[in-house]
């Protein structure tokens, strides 16, 4: 009975939409318009920490706008570029967040350049096949070139002379043998 009175209710309101607007309610989820993805890029980088909320971006347009913020160079060729990325993260090292990125797009193909002092100078994401002809000559495959601190050897060890044993005691006849 109960039911049989919300259905009632479900009914009158439905036909009394129809009413007021002369139209009928949706029927299946082809007849809802929807509307499409705005696209949105909001990116902050802060002590080395990078916090990203991207929705439908090119990610040439992403990539430019990290590196300006973080202050390095890019370098992105191939069809790449124009591929549409959606994440976000908070808090997250730089490298990590392009890492991130990177592999989000199962992109496997780029080198990441570092200065003296351990900060991201340049990243060439190489996108495919298709290599910009002034980065056509680096590997295609995957590497990362860290800086290493100078490597000096150890002092040389001081010269020793050889420990010289003391002289054996004369020996002392016995007493009891003559």
């Amino acid at each position: 009975m109960r039911h049989s009175f919300l259905l009632l209710i479900c009914f009158f309101s439905i036909t009394s939409v129809y009413a007021e607007t002369g139209q009928m309610l949706p029927q299946t989820p082809a007849d809802i318009s929807v509307e499409p993805v705005k696209p949105v890029m909001n990116i902050e980088v802060k002590d080395s920490l990078m916090s990203v909320d991207i929705s439908d971006m090119a990610f040439a347009d992403v990539m430019k706008e990290i590196a300006e913020k973080a202050k390095f160079k890019v370098e992105i060729s191939g069809e790449i570029a124009n591929k549409k990325i959606t994440t976000s993260f908070k808090d997250v090292d730089i490298e990590r967040g392009l890492r991130r990125m990177l592999t989000i797009l199962k992109e496997k193909n780029f080198t990441i350049s570092y200065t003296a002092e351990g900060l991201i100078d340049k990243l060439e994401i190489y996108g495919g096949d298709s290599i910009k002809s002034n980065i056509a000559s680096q590997p295609k495959q995957r590497s990362i070139r860290r800086p290493t601190a100078p490597v000096t050897p150890p002092p040389p060890a001081p010269k020793t002379q050889p420990m010289e044993l003391p002289p054996k005691p004369p020996e002392v006849p016995n007493e009891s043998n003559p």
